[in-house]
């Protein structure tokens, strides 16, 4: 019987006295005569001996050794071994040869493990004697298994395998013993547990912490309280391997910040309530903060000190901050990666004063040499032509590397949403020269959908739709079973849905063409057919509006389009009690426009993620009515800008918390013989895709609750987005805000409303597809009475 405590480390001191004892045994017995007489004589006879189990014949069968073969004595002792390491027996003697016939008789003698025919546990200190935790995953963590063969060398292990886990679980004071019982060559095995309370630290303080707070402190630290709830959310088990690991993570936090003679240590374990609660204090001595004196640059070859001086951040007589440092080592690495010098290494290094408290930072610079593109391979594009992901990348073969070129391209392959995964590998050639190795996984780009939903404004919508990201319209099937994976690679987009519902029903299809005839030059073209049922009236339109687009060659993120709108709308179906807007756009009206769009578009997407750096600015501008024909004769001008600023990314995962700034101003003006801009075509705030807080349509004018839209709006919003689950689940911090007026000389700034609020966003993985979702909760923090508010609001499918 066995006793064990539980370990702070583990030395299997069963398995080294068997391999000790194995070889001291290995020396074979020899009858007759000697050793090197029966070298070399034929083997006559090959028996294994204590078997009662195992058939002699499998086990001759897996030797090496075979009557007659000459007998040689180095064989025979591996063979010896093989048998021991078959793992089927637990004792295996030296082997005996003997003069038989005009040969020798090679003999093996064994003895066979016992088979485990029950695998019991027991807790010493409960009244029916049944564990706490799970006997399942027990199990599976041992090498002794029920029905299996006894391994009395991994006992030991097992036993300290059963504490290991109970440690994970709280039981800081569990003890384990392992108990044989032998009836009749029939064994079974018992693990008896003494579990003990199970401990939860209760609270964590610091003492000595005068510049980090214990809220950051806590942070680093995988050791936690326990939490509310009966601890479900954060268990606060006490594990001392995590503790030592925290104590280290604290003290170089405190290093990386400057504090070079930092000492941390527990103070304290209090232990109360039967051993079942623990209180932990941690004592820092935070020293003197180091100061940075300055820079020192070596080895920079190429690019002079002046250059790099000025990529540097921190100021000399700032505090030390290794973070500073970090950020520096990658502005260098960029500025010399973005000028071709793609192998360079930076690393640094504080070199404190023999007096005082500054220290100096030694930045070595290798940069190697200028590295220029060889070949460009595609890979992992089963269905999307070459020449789809060819187009998308910003260098080409022959050209010297350019690291943020990489980047852009990797965005530029991520914003088509056709692949999960883009990626680059290197490929070393010869003469400074590399191949760039395009490595795409790509994903289901199709999505044929059945189904219905509650919006937050239209209520129930059927939705029957055929979306195609990856489409070709060349690519004809050629049979019947064909066409599921036909009408694929070429990077065009189809949009076909029919979306009946109880307030609004749509019919739409759009077509868009990026690379019209392999150019930069796009073309969409786009028609719906929209049914509202609103309140006071119902709304109609028809319309069709193809445009056509063109990148800059200078710069192929600026793209000019130009477009139509050919719209009929007609309002009809007028309550009594309609707005005075409502009837003097009732019956049909024509619109006849032509707009131009302005883009310019320096976004990095992720793929599955979305943006998160850069910039995009728009502005169009739309010319209806006379001379082009319809019946509103108007000026129309939208401009918005969105910015994209990344805090912080996880290496593992590119994983990135990024604020974003969206702004959006509209002004819509009448004209000719036009005295007033119909209620159809005016703007319209409140919404989860507008201002959050507020009900769709709900935010600006109303005529005794109907929204009358306005002819000048802004609005727009600052958010704080994170990960929460790799790239399925983001929680989003917002602050919305928005105006709204019937008249531009009536916009006033004193008006604009305010909503504060958080949300997630979800890539719900729907038949292949990522389907956003997004779940927002807004609090309308200013705004009139004649706003409706709603606390609640969601989105499925609209983009984030």
């Amino acid at each position: 019987m066995t006793k064990i405590s539980v370990p702070s480390s583990f030395t299997p001191v069963g398995v080294l006295l068997g391999t000790l004892l194995f070889a001291t045994l290995s020396a074979p017995f020899v009858q007759g005569q000697t050793l090197s007489q029966l070298e070399g004589k034929p083997i006559r006879r090959i028996t294994i001996e204590g078997l009662k189990r195992v058939p002699e014949a499998q086990l001759l069968e897996e030797l090496k050794v075979r009557p007659g073969d000459p007998f040689d004595s180095k064989i025979a002792s591996d063979e010896t071994g093989r048998l021991y390491r078959r793992g089927s027996f637990s004792e295996v003697s030296p082997y005996q040869v003997a003069p038989f016939e005009d040969g020798v008789w090679l003999k093996f003698f064994v003895v066979e493990k016992k088979r485990v025919r029950l695998l019991l546990f027991e807790a010493t200190d409960t009244a029916d004697q049944t564990i706490s935790l799970n006997e399942k995953e027990i199990r599976e963590k041992l090498s002794n298994q029920q029905g299996g063969l006894l391994n009395p060398y991994t006992l030991d292990l097992d036993t300290r395998e059963i504490l290991s886990y109970y440690r994970e679980k709280g039981y800081h004071f569990a003890e384990a013993e392992h108990l044989i019982r032998d009836e009749g060559g029939r064994i079974d095995l018992a693990f008896r547990i003494t579990e003990g309370p199970k401990l939860r630290i209760i609270n964590i303080t610091f003492k000595g912490n005068k510049t980090v707070s214990a809220k950051t402190l806590k942070s680093l630290m995988l050791t936690r309280e326990k939490g509310f709830l009966f601890g479900w959310f954060t268990a606060g088990f006490y594990k001392p391997d995590d503790l030592e690991r925290d104590i280290n993570q604290i003290r170089l936090y405190y290093h990386r910040l400057g504090f070079f003679e930092a000492l941390v240590a527990v103070n304290k374990r209090r232990f109360y309530n039967n051993n079942s609660n623990l209180d932990i204090e941690i004592l820092i001595e935070e020293g003197v903060r180091y100061t940075l004196e300055g820079y020192e640059f070596v080895h920079n070859d190429v690019i002079h000190t002046s250059v790099i001086k000025s990529l540097v951040k921190e100021k000399p007589g700032s505090f030390f901050s290794a973070e500073a440092m970090d950020a520096d080592k990658k502005e260098i690495e960029k500025y010399l990666k973005d000028r071709a010098y793609i192998d360079a290494e930076v690393k640094w290094e504080p070199v404190p004063k023999y007096t005082g408290t500054s220290v100096q930072v030694k930045f070595e610079i290798v940069e190697g040499p200028e590295v220029y593109v060889d070949h460009v391979h595609i890979r992992g594009n089963l269905k999307t032509l070459d020449k789809v992901i060819r187009r998308e990348l910003e260098f080409y073969p022959g050209e010297k590397f350019n690291y943020s070129a990489l980047e852009k391209s990797r965005s530029n392959l991520a914003r088509l949403q056709i692949f999960s995964e883009v990626d680059y590998q290197l490929m070393p050639t010869a003469n400074n020269s590399k191949d760039v190795v395009v490595q795409v996984v790509e994903q289901p780009t199709g999505r044929l959908i059945f189904g219905f939903g509650v919006t937050s404004g239209f209520g129930i919508i059927g939705n029957f739709a055929l979306n195609k990201k990856n489409f070709d319209i060349t690519d004809l099937p050629t049979s019947f079973y064909d066409i599921p994976e036909a009408f694929t690679g070429r990077g065009q987009t189809l949009n076909i849905s029919v979306q009946p519902g109880t307030k609004r029903s749509r019919y739409q299809f759009q077509f868009t063409e990026p690379y019209l005839f392999e150019s930069r030059n796009s073309l969409t073209l786009a028609a719906s057919a929209i049914t509202i049922i609103r309140r006071d009236f119902d709304e109609r339109r028809l319309s069709f509006t193809p445009s056509l687009g063109t990148a800059f060659d200078f710069d192929r993120d600026l793209i000019f389009s130009i477009g139509a709108r050919l719209e009929e709308v007609t309002i009809d179906e007028i309550d009594f009690t309609s707005a005075p807007d409502v009837f003097e756009a009732e019956g049909s009206t024509s619109i006849v426009a032509l707009n131009t769009t302005l883009v310019y578009d320096k976004v990095l997407q992720e793929p599955l993620e979305g943006p998160y750096d850069g910039h995009l600015e728009r502005i169009t501008y739309e010319f209806g009515g006379d001379p082009l024909g319809g019946h509103i004769d108007f000026h129309k001008v939208q401009a918005s800008i969105e910015l994209f600023f990344p805090l912080y990314t996880h290496e593992e995962g590119n994983l990135h918390h990024v604020i974003a700034v969206n702004s959006k101003m509209g002004l819509i003006e009448h004209r000719g013989d036009t005295t007033k801009i119909p209620i159809f075509e005016r703007f319209f705030l409140g919404g989860p895709n507008t201002v959050r807080g507020f009900r769709f349509r709900g935010l600006g004018p109303h005529y005794f609750g109907d929204a009358l839209g306005g002819t000048a709006a802004w609005y727009g919003n600052v958010e704080y987005i994170f990960p929460l689950f790799q790239k399925i689940l983001r929680g989003v911090l917002f602050f919305d805000y928005g105006n709204l007026e019937t008249d531009l000389q009536a916009f006033d700034l004193d008006k604009m409303r305010y909503t504060v609020g958080a949300g997630v966003r979800i890539n719900f993985p729907f038949l292949g597809t990522p389907l956003p979702v997004g779940l927002y909760l807004g609090d309308a923090i200013k705004h009139e009475d004649f706003d409706r508010t709603r606390f609640f609001l969601f989105t499925i499918g609209a983009p984030f």
